[in-house]
């Protein structure tokens, strides 16, 4: 088994694991639940998404291409410096990852709502 990425968060290393079994290689998260006994403390590293060694190499070059998908303003010259330009690209990843764990919560929440109420 061989390491393809470092996630910071669980969040994102299930978008990985879901990209990478899109493209039929089978994927696993390492160190999943130590989030949950270090609470609030970083990891650092401790979470990976890991496949076989057979694919590895094709895996590292899909997770690159992912990686570096996120289009940058400094080649959009209608972007220009103004207040609407986003300082930190870094957000736009923080925002898709965010809207993809309330995709996930809304479904849970919901049925424990009806759970509770019904």
């Amino acid at each position: 088994m061989k390491s393809v990425y470092q996630a910071a968060h669980v969040t994102d290393a299930y978008m990985v694991r879901s990209l990478l079994e899109q493209a039929r290689i089978d994927a696993w998260i390492r160190g999943e639940h130590l989030q949950g006994g270090l609470g609030e403390l970083p990891l650092g590293g401790q979470i990976t998404v890991c496949v076989a060694e057979a694919d590895a190499g094709r895996a590292r070059r899909i997770v690159t291409e992912w990686d570096q998908s996120v289009p940058d303003d400094d080649d959009d010259p209608e972007a220009g410096d103004g207040p609407d330009r986003d300082p930190r690209p870094d957000t736009r990843r923080s925002r898709t990852t965010a809207l993809v764990a309330a995709a996930l919560l809304v479904p849970v929440l919901w049925w424990a709502m009806t759970r509770l109420l019904g």
